[in-house]
């Protein structure tokens, strides 16, 4: 299987995060995809459009990247890291 990343149009990018870089999203495919710093990137999958909007209100309020991958994504989704 290819590793594809994401198109970066719709990347949100999180420079207050010491955790991610940026994160994006797929509505196609459903696909979460988070870059974290040390340049690890991972695919989460099958992700709700509506947990993909409630990520990016977090981000885009200064809430917390990486809480809300741990707390929300991690242990719900599948993953594969690229």
């Amino acid at each position: 299987m290819k590793k594809i990343r994401l198109q970066k149009e719709n990347a949100v990018y999180t420079p207050s995060s010491g955790t991610t870089i940026l994160v994006n999203y797929s509505k196609k495919d459903h696909i979460l995809e988070v870059e974290y710093h040390g340049g690890r990137v991972y695919h989460y999958s099958p992700v709700p459009n509506k947990v993909w909007e409630e990520y990016k209100s977090v981000i885009e309020s200064g809430g917390s990247s990486g809480i809300f991958v741990n707390t929300y994504i991690k242990p719900q989704f599948k993953y594969r890291r690229l």
